[in-house]
């Protein structure tokens, strides 16, 4: 038995485990999805710790890399995703193993904080290797339209063909960024990690409306039933004088195109310093997912639990 890290030579034997073990289930499982997220990310290249039999991987766990930032601080993350057994091999301890060295390897490593969002099933496991529950995101609702329309494709696409993100992010600098003035936690927005996060994710479509140095948001539409959610994944606004009413502005344009039965957002310190929303929203409420969280090269978490000083966007937590 060997554990060892990942290199790029290992993705096809990787993309079959994960196939062999979990199926397709939300997300394809490819080589291009896996290289966008564990090799591309500009946070850095993930924590991949392989279980190898005999020459073959049987046990693969992920942890990737992320960044929290404030206005006085920076909190080096990994999220814990990917994980995978071959099912011959399954009831011999390989996920805790896996898991467990990747937590002491990240620690060695200075990172001083793992999070996640693990599905019922396995919050016990994690539980039990020493992660706590830091609560349920809290969530904005709003309401959409009064006369909402129903999901349609060629809607959807039309929309995102029109507010098309890449088309977008093409007009920032490439070094821009927004300051960190907030005094929460959040994830730093640049213009590599929009790119990264939102153009080039291989799995879902975003569409976009901002003017560099003015405002921006990114949002996704997801079916609810019969009609969409308006999901806003970002939002920010730069200090320009103009900039809350050209974002809600162009926020109404986009709702009156769309018609959707509800919004749905996070609470952002970056949009307006976090006084003023985008639109007109209800909450903060406790509907979004269960977060569990871990220390690593770090004692007090007293800023994550409960989201008490940590404000992640949907776009930080959407499932990977």
């Amino acid at each position: 038995m060997i554990i060892r890290q990942s290199t790029i030579q290992d993705l096809p034997e990787i993309v079959a485990l994960l196939k062999l073990s979990i199926g397709e289930t939300l997300t394809p499982k490819t080589e291009a999805y896996f290289s966008w997220k564990h090799e591309q990310n500009p946070f850095g290249r993930s924590k991949v710790l392989l279980w190898i039999e005999n020459g073959k991987i049987v046990g693969l766990r992920a942890f990737m890399h992320w960044r929290w930032v404030s206005s006085s601080q920076q909190i080096l993350a990994v999220r814990a995703v990917d994980t995978a057994t071959d099912p011959a091999f399954q009831g011999k301890g390989i996920f805790k193993k896996l898991t467990l060295q990747a937590v002491e390897e990240c620690k060695t490593d200075g990172i001083q904080l793992v999070f996640n969002s693990p599905n019922p099933i396995s919050m016990q496991g994690y539980l039990k290797m020493g992660w706590s529950v830091a609560g349920r995101l809290p969530l904005y609702l709003g309401v959409g339209s009064l006369l909402p329309v129903f999901y349609s494709d060629s809607i959807v696409n039309s929309i995102y063909d029109e507010y098309a993100v890449t088309r977008i992010l093409e007009t920032f600098p490439p070094d821009w960024s927004i300051e960190n003035t907030a005094a929460v936690l959040y994830t730093p927005l640049t213009t590599q990690f929009l790119k990264w996060r939102y153009c080039d994710c291989p799995v879902a479509r975003y569409g976009a409306a901002a003017v560099p140095g003015k405002f921006g948001f990114i949002f996704r539409i997801k079916k609810m039933k019969r009609f969409m959610e308006l999901r806003i994944c970002e939002a920010w606004t730069e200090g320009s004088p103009d900039a809350e009413k050209l974002a809600k502005t162009a926020f109404k344009k986009l709702l009156a195109k769309l018609r959707p039965l509800m919004i749905s957002s996070a609470d952002t310190p970056l949009f307006l310093s976090g006084n003023k929303k985008i639109g007109t929203f209800f909450g903060p409420l406790k509907k979004g997912p269960v977060i569990t969280i871990r220390p690593l090269a770090m004692e007090n978490l007293n800023n994550f639990e409960q989201f008490n000083n940590w404000q992640p966007s949907l776009g930080s937590m959407e499932l990977f």
